[in-house]
């Protein structure tokens, strides 16, 4: 399955790798809100490591919007979310406050 090779490529830190895969995946045929969330954050990450900030927030704002108890204390996402929070690279500042608040890492 699509799915498994993302996490796989994420994991092996080939963030190439994450997003060309996840361009494959059909997210609709995924029943389970815990996978789709999951999904969406190892998309997010994979978009954060090439650089793409915007579509990472994208991304975990849509993993959120799923599964918010599987999302907001996984270490991963909390990571990322520091990160995005102090780069300023991105122009999507309100969600990343939003999701900084909801994970209370004020």
């Amino acid at each position: 399955m699509n799915i498994h090779a993302v996490e796989v490529s994420m994991e092996l830190g080939r963030p190439r790798d994450v997003v060309s895969r996840a361009e494959q995946v059909e997210i609709a045929l995924i029943g389970s809100h815990e996978r789709q969330a999951h999904y969406w954050t190892c998309t997010a990450a994979g978009f954060h490591m090439n650089g793409k900030e915007n579509e990472a927030v994208e991304a975990l704002v849509r993993a959120d919007r799923i599964a918010p108890q599987h999302v907001r204390n996984r270490p991963l996402v909390r990571n990322m979310v520091r990160d995005l929070r102090s780069s300023g690279k991105h122009t999507r500042q309100r969600e990343v406050s939003h999701l900084a608040h909801v994970m209370r890492l004020a």
